[in-house]
C-alpha cells in the first residue's frame, strides 16, 4: 500500500509546490508526488509502475478528469494502491512533457492533455536500471475506463512483466530516435524554400483562411489553430517571388487568415487578446483559454503585417491586444503572467458569453441595435456548452466584417463607427469584469516573457507608442534581475517571489530574441543603450556552453539530467517555434547588428546541423526554412557549404520505407495523361497505414501533387489488408506490407502552366510495438509540360 500523504490538513505533497496547476490537485485524495527523486525512490521501493499525469492550469479536460476521477476517493484508492502517482505541470517541465507526449503519439497516433503515461519504476531490470520508460499512455480517460485500465496494468505488471518491459524498451527506442536524431548535413537551398511555399499553398483553407481544416467527405468540425510561424514565412518570402500570380496568392493567404483570426471568436472582441484556438473550421467558437505564448507571437505578427501593408485593421488588433496584456496579464514588477483559464464555474467561457437581452440591458436600445448587428448576435446564437446544455444557447461575439467595410455598408464614417464601437466595448467590458473571472495562472515563464517582450517592442515600433517599449524594457529588466541562476544563466519559472528550474534552450532563445528586438526598437527610437544587446550577447555565449552538441546542434535541455530518458533536440516548429530555429535567427540578427563573423559562422554550423530536417520537411521546420531564406540573402553561396547535393534516392537507405519511381522525368501532354509507377518497399518489421486506415488518429498514406494548379493527379492503388498485429481501439487498421506499387496518372487541368509541380508521398510506418512519426518524401521527378 502507498504511504500516507506527507502534508497535513488532508492535503498531499503538492501543497508544498508553487505551480497553480499542482496546487489545484493538492487536496485530491490521490497521493500525488511532484516529479522528482522522492517519487522515483518510492516506486523503486514498492516495485510498482509510475502513473505520470501531465497537464496545465488552464487545460479544460484536465479539470474534467480531476473532478471525475482524481477527486473521487474510490478512484484514488485504486490508483494509490497500484502506482506511485506523479502530477506534472507541463509548463514548468516542457522537457518531460515532450518525451512522454512523443510516446503517446507513437502509441496512439494523436496526443493532447491531460497526458497520462505509465512508466517503469527504477530498478525494474536490476539495481542500475533508472526506469522511467513509458509502456502505456492515453489522454483524458473517463472514470470507469481509468479504473478498469489501472487494474489491467496491475495484472500485466504482476503476471506479464517481461512483455511490459519489452514494450517499454520498444517505445523508449522510438522516443529516443524521434527526439535526438543526428543525421548528416544535406544541401538545402531555394528548392526547400519553394517546396515550403508550395505545400503551404496546398494545405491552405481557401474558404475560411488558415491551414488545415475539414478533410474531404468529413462532416465533423476540426479545430483551427493560429500558426504564426507559417504567416511569418509567407511575409518574408513574398519579396523574393517574381511571379505576380504567386505574390497575389501569398497576399490572399496572409490577409484572409489575419482577418479570419481577428474577426472570429478566437479574438476577444470586447477585451482584446487571442484565445488558444477555434474549435470549428470557420473560427467562430474558441477554446477560451488565453496563453501568453500565443498572444506574444500573434501581436508581433500583426505588427509586422501593419508595418508592411499599413492596414489599420492590423494596428487596431495590435493595440487592443497589448492593452489587454497590460491590463490583465502584467505582474507588478513588469513581467508577464502565463495564462487565463478556459472555464469559469466549471463552464467553458462563461464570462465571455452574451445573450441579446444582456446586451440590451447594458447598452440601451440604440447601441444595442448596432452591437447585436455587427457582433452577429442578430444572426442567431452560435454557442451551447455541450457539457451543460441546460444553460441554454448564447453568443460568442463575432465581428461579422471588418470595420472599414461595415462603415461603408452602414454609411457611417469609419472614425465615427470606430468610436461608437469603442464605447460599446468599454461598457460591455465593465460589466464583464464584474462577473466571475477565469482563473489566472500567474507563473512567470522566462521564454514566454521573451515572446511578449518582442511583441510589445514590435507593437511600439509599428504604432509609434513608446509606452509599449517601456513595458518591454520593464519586463526584460525584471527577468534579468529575478531569473538569474547565480552562475550567469537563467531560471525558467517564478511565482510568489520564488524562482526555480534551470531554463531550457527555448527560454534562452525566446528571451534573447526579445532583448534583440528591444535593442532594435530602441535604436529606431534614438534612445538605444548597450544594456539589452550586451545581455543578449552574454546569454548567447551561455547557450553555446550549456546546450551545444558536437556538430553544431543545440539540445533542448542541459547535459546530465538524470530524470530524462533522452536528451532532446527538437527541430519541429509547432504552437511555438523550436529553440534551435529561434537561436538560428538570433545568431543572424547578432551578425547583422555587430558584423562579427563569428555569429555568421555559428549560424551556418547550426543550419548545417538542422539541414537534414529541413530537407525532409521544410514546413515542419518552417522557422528554420525562414532562417535559411535569410541566410541565403546574406550569402547566396552558403548552400554549397551546408552539405552535399542530395542523391537520387527518395529516402535514406536505413528508412523503414523506400519510395522509388519508375521515371526521373515526366512530360504531361495537353490531352490525355502521363503515367508512372512508384514502389513503396516496406521493411519486414513494419507496415504503413493505407489511404483510409479505418481508425481515427492515424496518418493515412497520401500522394499529393503540389506546386502547380495546371496538373491533376489520379491514383490507382491495390486494396489494403487488415493489420493482424496488436489490437487497437476503434477497430481494424487497413494497412500495406511488403512491396506496394501505385500507378499515378497526371493530366492537364486546362490552366496555364505555372509553378513547379512536385509529387509528395506521406506515410506513417508502424511496427507491432509503436508507430514512427509520419514522414514526407519528395519524389525526385522533373514534371514538365
Amino acid at each position: 500500500m502507498a504511504s500516507d500523504p506527507t502534508v497535513a490538513d488532508g492535503r498531499n505533497r503538492l501543497a508544498a509546490e508553487t505551480s497553480p496547476y499542482l496546487l489545484q490537485h493538492a487536496s485530491n485524495p490521490v497521493d500525488w508526488y511532484p516529479w522528482g527523486q522522492e517519487a522515483f525512490e518510492a516506486a523503486r521501493e514498492r516495485n510498482v509502475p509510475i502513473l505520470l499525469s501531465v497537464g496545465y492550469s488552464t487545460c479544460y479536460w484536465c479539470h474534467v478528469m480531476e473532478r471525475e476521477s482524481f477527486e473521487d476517493a474510490d478512484v484514488a484508492a485504486v490508483l494509490n494502491e497500484r502506482f506511485v502517482c506523479i502530477k506534472l505541470d507541463r509548463e514548468e517541465r516542457p522537457d518531460v512533457d515532450d518525451i512522454y507526449m512523443t510516446a503517446l503519439l507513437a502509441l496512439r497516433g494523436s496526443g493532447g492533455w491531460p497526458l497520462n503515461a505509465w512508466l517503469t519504476p527504477p530498478g525494474a531490470r536490476g539495481a542500475d536500471d533508472p526506469g522511467l520508460e513509458p509502456f502505456y499512455a492515453a489522454t483524458y480517460l473517463p472514470k470507469g475506463q481509468l479504473v478498469s485500465l489501472s487494474r489491467n496494468i496491475e495484472g500485466a505488471w504482476a503476471k506479464e512483466r517481461d512483455g511490459v518491459l519489452k514494450q517499454a524498451t520498444a517505445i523508449t527506442e522510438v522516443v529516443r530516435s524521434e527526439l535526438s536524431k543526428r543525421t548528416a548535413a544535406e544541401r538545402v537551398d531555394q528548392a526547400q524554400i519553394g517546396q515550403a511555399l508550395s505545400i503551404l499553398a496546398q494545405i491552405y483553407d481557401e474558404e475560411h483562411g488558415g491551414f488545415g481544416g475539414r478533410r474531404p467527405g468529413d462532416t465533423s468540425p476540426r479545430p483551427k489553430f493560429p500558426q504564426p510561424v507559417y504567416l511569418d514565412f509567407l511575409l518574408d518570402v513574398r519579396p523574393t517571388v517574381q511571379d505576380p500570380a504567386v505574390t497575389a496568392r501569398i497576399d490572399r493567404m496572409v490577409r484572409q487568415t489575419l482577418d479570419a483570426m481577428s474577426l472570429g471568436g478566437m479574438y476577444d472582441q470586447v477585451g482584446g487578446g487571442f484565445h488558444r484556438y477555434a474549435v470549428d473550421v470557420d473560427w467562430v467558437v474558441p477554446h477560451f483559454e488565453k496563453m501568453m505564448y500565443d498572444n506574444g507571437q500573434l501581436v508581433a505578427l500583426y505588427a509586422k503585417s501593419f508595418m508592411l501593408q499599413r492596414d489599420p485593421h492590423d494596428a487596431r488588433i495590435v493595440q487592443e491586444t497589448l492593452e489587454y496584456v497590460r491590463r490583465e496579464m502584467t505582474h507588478e514588477g513588469g513581467a508577464f503572467y502565463s495564462a487565463q483559464d478556459a472555464e469559469v464555474n466549471h463552464r467553458e467561457g462563461e464570462n465571455y458569453l452574451w445573450t441579446k437581452d444582456q446586451i440590451l440591458e447594458v447598452l440601451g436600445p440604440e447601441d444595442a441595435a448596432l452591437a447585436t448587428d455587427v457582433y452577429s448576435v442578430d444572426a442567431g446564437t452560435n454557442f451551447i456548452d455541450p457539457h451543460h446544455p441546460a444553460d441554454g444557447r448564447k453568443n460568442v461575439l463575432v465581428l461579422r466584417e471588418r470595420i472599414d467595410r461595415l462603415a461603408t455598408e452602414l454609411d457611417i464614417p469609419e472614425a465615427d463607427l470606430q468610436a461608437q464601437l469603442g464605447r460599446i466595448d468599454a461598457a460591455l467590458l465593465e460589466v464583464r469584469e464584474r462577473r466571475d473571472q477565469p482563473g489566472l495562472d500567474d507563473k512567470i515563464i522566462t521564454g514566454w516573457n521573451g515572446l511578449m517582450i518582442g511583441g510589445m517592442a514590435r507593437g511600439a515600433l509599428a504604432l509609434g507608442k513608446l509606452e509599449y517599449l517601456d513595458a518591454a524594457e520593464r519586463a526584460s529588466t525584471w527577468i534579468l534581475e529575478h531569473m538569474d541562476d547565480g552562475d550567469g544563466g537563467l531560471l525558467r519559472v517564478a511565482r510568489d517571489g520564488s524562482a526555480k528550474t534551470p531554463a531550457f534552450l527555448e527560454d534562452y532563445a525566446y528571451f534573447i530574441e526579445g532583448l534583440l528586438v528591444v535593442h532594435r526598437v530602441n535604436a529606431a527610437s534614438v534612445r538605444a543603450d548597450a544594456t539589452f544587446i550586451s545581455a543578449a550577447r552574454r546569454l548567447t555565449d551561455v547557450v553555446d556552453r550549456r546546450f551545444s552538441g558536437p556538430n553544431g546542434e543545440l539540445f533542448d535541455t542541459l547535459d546530465g539530467q538524470q530524470d530524462l530518458i533522452v536528451r532532446t533536440m527538437t527541430t519541429r516548429d509547432g504552437a511555438i517555434p523550436s529553440g534551435q530555429s529561434v537561436m538560428l535567427h538570433n545568431l543572424l540578427e547578432l551578425y547583422d547588428l555587430t558584423q562579427e563573423e563569428a555569429y555568421k559562422l555559428r549560424a551556418e554550423r547550426l543550419m548545417g546541423a538542422m539541414s537534414s530536417s529541413v530537407h525532409q520537411s521544410p514546413v515542419d521546420t518552417i522557422n528554420t526554412t525562414r532562417a535559411l531564406l535569410r541566410l541565403l540573402r546574406t550569402d547566396p553561396t552558403v548552400a554549397d557549404r551546408l552539405g552535399p547535393a542530395p542523391e537520387a534516392a527518395a529516402a535514406p537507405m536505413d528508412a523503414p520505407v523506400q519510395v522509388m519511381s519508375s521515371v526521373d522525368r515526366l512530360r504531361v501532354p495537353e490531352t490525355g495523361s502521363a503515367e508512372l509507377t512508384i514502389r513503396l518497399a516496406i521493411s519486414d518489421d513494419y507496415h504503413i497505414n493505407s489511404f483510409d486506415p479505418g481508425v481515427d488518429g492515424l496518418t493515412p498514406l497520401q500522394v499529393r501533387l503540389v506546386g502547380s494548379s495546371a496538373v491533376a493527379l489520379e491514383i490507382e492503388a491495390p486494396p489494403p489488408v487488415p493489420y493482424e498485429g496488436a489490437p487497437i481501439e476503434g477497430g481494424a487498421i487497413l494497412a500495406y506490407r511488403g512491396d506496394v506499387e501505385l500507378t499515378l496518372r497526371l493530366s492537364r487541368t486546362g490552366e496555364a502552366w505555372s509553378g513547379r509541380p512536385m509529387l509528395l508521398v506521406t506515410y506513417q510506418a508502424c511496427s507491432d510495438d509503436a508507430c514512427l512519426a509520419p514522414a514526407t518524401v519528395e519524389l525526385d521527378i522533373a514534371i514538365d509540360p
